[in-house]
Order: C-alpha cells, then structure tokens, then sequence
C-alpha cells in the first residue's frame, strides 16, 4: 500500500492526464477553442494541486512524527506515574515499618528497665541474707543446731538456708541473661530502625525525582499535542483546497466528455492487467491508508520486479511518463468516458498518443514514485470519476 496521501495524488494526476486529453482532441478539433482553454485551465490546476501535495505530505510527515513521539511519551509518562504509585506504596509500609520497630524498641527498653529493676532487688535480697549469716556466724548455726531435733534435721536445716541463698544467686543470674537478650534484641531493633529510615530517605528521593520527570513528560506532551492540532488544521485546510480543486477538474473532465462523443469506445470485457495467478490484492477500492483515508484504487502486491503489465482494454494512451506520486505512470482513454491508469513502474513501453490493443504489454511492475514496495497501483474512471476497477475487470490472483 501506498504513502497516505497517495490517493490524492491519483486525483492530481488522473486530471493532469485528463489534461492531456484534451489537449489530444484539439489536434483534431483546433476549431474547438473551449478545449484549449478547459485545458489550460487543468494545467493550472495541476500546479496547484502539486503545490497541496506538497504541503500536505509536509504536514502528514509532521503529524505522524508528533503521533509517534507522543504515544512514546505517554507510554514514558505512564510507567513514570506507575514508578511513582510504586514508591508510595514502598514509602507507606516503609513507615509503618519504622513505627512498627519505634514501638517494639520502647517495649524492649520498658523490659530492660523491668529487669533491671528485678536484678537490682534480687541483688538486694541475696546480699541481705548473705550479710544475715555472716552476723549470726557459729551462733546461727548452733541455733540451727540446737533447735534441730537431730542431725538429719540439722542438715536439712543447713540445706534449706543454702538452697535460699543459691536460689536468690540463680534468680539474679536469670534476670541478668534475660536483660542482655533484650539488650540484644533492642540493638537489632534500633539497626533495623535505622536500616529503614535510610530506605524511606530513598525512596523519598526516588519519589520526588519520579515526580519531577512525569510533570516535565506532560508538559512536553502537552506541547506535542499542540504543535500536533496545529499542524493537523494547516493540514485539515489544504485537504479541504484540494478536494475543492479536485471537484472542478473532475467537472471539466466531465464537460470535455461530453464535447468529444465521437471518440470510439473499447468493446470487450476489460481483462486483468497482469499475468494470472501472480501477486495477490495487498489493498482494495475503499480500503484506508495508513493516515485512515479511504483508497481509491486496486493495489497488487509480490509480483516482482518488471513483471509485465498490460492494457485492460484497447485505447489512447494520454500519458506515459514520470509523476512525484504515481512514479513512471501509463494512463489509457478507453473512449465512452472510460479511462484506466497504471502506476509505479519500473518501466514504460508506449508512449503518449500511441494506440494499444487489449492485452498488450504497456509497463514493467515496480515501486517509482510513493510507493512501499513493488506493486501495481490499477486505477478505473468513469466520467473522471475514480471507480472499483473490480466491478468492470475479474481479478486474475
């Protein structure tokens, strides 16, 4: 398929040749001094219409520039705003974290504190009793011993004391084992705290940065948007100067049919112009371009470099030359109103003015002029009307 503007670019040339034409005609009617005139005036048509073109394909290259780096600037903008949700979703739990371990610090250090509490008792109770034997020395224990009812309950008694004084001695171990467990703990806790602060600094940072790039790839979107509906009114305008002129050369086309009704007509069914079962139909009559506009021709792709295209039907060739859009172009007068155009050859072999008989070798197949590979561009015109080629010829691939 051709380049976006390429279906008008069919109607520029379609009306040059038409031109053409009548310029044909008026050798053999130079009484006829409309036909000079009408002629003229399709000539100067045609300057302004390449004029369009151009500016149109000035514009469509522009548009489609800006679409393209638009789509990529709001796909950038789009994982930036992801990038962001991301962060803030981290920055979320990052802080529930850190009030999460503030919190299991204070109850840590309030354990601590408990415990220190309990060892600085304990300590108090063992040294208590220590003091207490130490003052009541022989005489404790004669006490004991006098009191005892024997010396089984002597020894016991001597137990007893003991055991309370190594208890207190183990109790004070526990607390002081247990104090530096919670220690360690809270040591963790705190490192974990600070781990996490310096996480939740980054991903702040990440954030703002984050921030900072989706406003700046807006804003560029914004201007490209801008620039883009620009251009596309400058466009929208000279579509619309085209399509204007296009409608008065087609009714020039129209009135210089109707002067010249003698011309004889082809007979016959009009045939495929290309070698059976070549190529297939790459885009259809009323298929869109890549731009969404509608294709006003039959394309036929793969069917190679110079294939042989030949004349649907016997006719005038009115044009056979170069053209900036249709490349090297062959456009036959059928007579009866009836006109087909072949476009992007490689090579032409007929010339203007020169009359051809159906099937007859006219061009090689190639990819001249606007053109995305090697292809046939097959126009059909009725009354300078751009028509289905496919209601008057049966596809031959």
């Amino acid at each position: 398929m051709k380049l976006n503007i390429k279906s008008n670019f069919k109607r520029i040339t379609s009306a040059c040749l038409a031109a053409a034409m009548c310029a044909c005609l008026w050798v053999y009617y130079p009484e006829n001094a409309v036909q000079v005139s009408a002629s003229a005036s399709i000539s100067q048509k045609q300057d302004q219409l390449a004029a369009l073109e151009k500016q149109k394909q000035e514009l469509a290259n522009k548009i489609n520039s800006l679409s393209s780096e638009q789509k990529k600037q709001q796909s950038y903008k789009q994982d930036l705003d992801y990038l962001v949700s991301t962060v803030n979703s981290k920055i979320e739990t990052a802080n529930a974290l850190v009030a999460e371990l503030e919190e299991k610090v204070k109850e840590t250090e309030a354990d601590i504190t408990a415990h220190e509490e309990l060892i600085k008792q304990t300590t108090e109770k063992f040294k208590e009793r220590m003091r207490a034997n130490h003052e009541a020395g022989a005489e404790n224990y004669f006490s004991i011993l006098v009191g005892a009812a024997d010396i089984g309950d002597f020894l016991s008694r001597v137990e007893r004391v003991n055991a309370m004084l190594e208890y207190d001695k183990n109790l004070q171990k526990q607390y002081k084992a247990e104090k530096e467990e919670l220690e360690k703990q809270r040591d963790d806790l705190i490192a974990s705290k600070v781990l996490q602060e310096k996480t939740l600094e980054t991903l702040k940072k990440d954030k703002e940065e984050s921030e900072r790039l989706s406003k700046e790839a807006e804003s560029y979107i914004n201007a490209l948007q801008a620039d883009k509906a620009q251009y596309q009114q400058q466009y929208n305008a000279a579509k619309a100067a085209e399509e204007a002129l296009d409608r008065e050369i087609t009714a020039i086309l129209q009135s210089l049919q109707n002067q010249n009704s003698q011309q004889q007509t082809a007979s016959g069914a009009y045939m495929w112009p290309l070698p059976t079962g070549r190529g297939y139909i790459s885009c259809h009559f009323g298929d869109t371009d890549p731009a969404g506009r509608p294709h006003y021709a039959v394309d036929v792709a793969q069917i190679g470099m110079g294939c042989p295209i030949y004349a649907a039907n016997s006719g005038t060739v009115v044009k056979a030359e170069w053209h900036y859009s249709y490349g090297y172009y062959v456009l036959i007068d059928h007579g009866g109103g009836i006109a087909t155009l072949y476009a992007h050859c490689s090579s032409l072999s007929v010339s203007a003015g020169q009359s051809v008989s159906k099937g007859q070798t006219i061009a090689g197949a190639g990819t001249t002029g606007f053109s995305t590979g090697v292809h046939l561009h097959f126009e059909f015109r009725v009354n300078g009307q751009k028509v289905n080629a496919l209601n008057y010829v049966a596809a031959g691939c």
